[in-house]
């Protein structure tokens, strides 16, 4: 394998990384008072989540298996929510000892945490797929994993609008917002490069990979975020919140 690939696989890695960060640009304009409506950007960051979990994980996963599925296509991709939902849910166990649930500011610090927590989950198979991308276009001559990376780069924005909602609304800087969610991007480039020198190896497990992610983001989003927006917000607010962030995620799909 060409030296260059695993080099530009990185690169295109950390590029990717970086674009999560523009997601705060949001947050720059002061009218919208996120400080003020905690219940508003958890839903929209649900939205995005759960859209994210669809369209960027379990559709791609299943994709791999072409057109006729059949029960042992679909059966990694079920595992892997599982495991995905049953990761989340043992982290937030284990964080009820440390921040205990009747203390707001605790719960909140533990909500953040399994955000973070989540995406960075999320960012893994993501960053897989850009070196498998640039492998597969090496053996193939062509710019797969350029498209992969543009891709997954440009859809990072609204991950990290994810990420960074929560944080501002608490009360982070948005500096802080900003290396929060590029650091949970970290996983890609880091990814890119065992996935860039061994994609026989890695393809494989990619429905696996993708059913994990997508099943931490979504057991996620229903252990925290839709409970804390509905303890600030009706539940049709919320609702509507939800569907904003959704299909905000889905127009970046389409326009892809």
């Amino acid at each position: 394998m060409p030296v260059n690939i695993v080099f530009d696989s990185f690169i295109a890695g950390i590029l990717a990384s970086l674009a999560c960060g523009l997601g705060v640009l949001p947050l720059l304009f002061p009218k919208l008072n996120l400080e003020k409506r905690t219940g508003l950007g958890y839903g929209i960051a649900g939205g995005l989540m759960f859209s994210a979990s669809v369209y960027n994980l379990l559709l791609p996963g299943l994709s791999t298996s072409g057109t006729h599925l059949s029960f042992n296509d679909v059966a990694p991709i079920i595992i892997g929510i599982g495991l995905g939902a049953a990761f989340i849910w043992f982290a937030h166990a284990k964080m009820e000892t440390n921040f205990d649930g009747s203390n707001k500011t605790k719960a909140s610090t533990r909500g953040q945490l399994l955000i973070f927590l989540a995406m960075a989950i999320h960012s893994i198979p993501e960053g897989i797929a850009v070196g498998v991308g640039y492998a597969s276009g090496e053996v193939f001559d062509t710019d797969f994993g350029s498209y992969i990376a543009l891709a997954i780069g440009i859809h990072n924005i609204p991950e990290g609008l994810a990420v960074a909602i929560p944080m501002r609304a608490a009360g982070a800087t948005i500096n802080r917002c900003f290396w929060a969610a590029v650091l949970t991007s970290i996983p890609q480039p880091i990814a890119a490069i065992p996935a860039s020198l061994a994609s026989w190896f890695f393809q494989p497990l990619m429905p696996v990979l993708m059913g994990f992610a997508a099943g931490a983001m979504i057991y996620l989003v229903l252990l925290e975020l839709i409970p804390v927006a509905l303890e600030q917000e009706s539940p049709s607010k919320t609702a509507w919140f939800f569907t904003i962030g959704f299909c905000a995620m889905l127009l970046v799909q389409v326009i892809l």
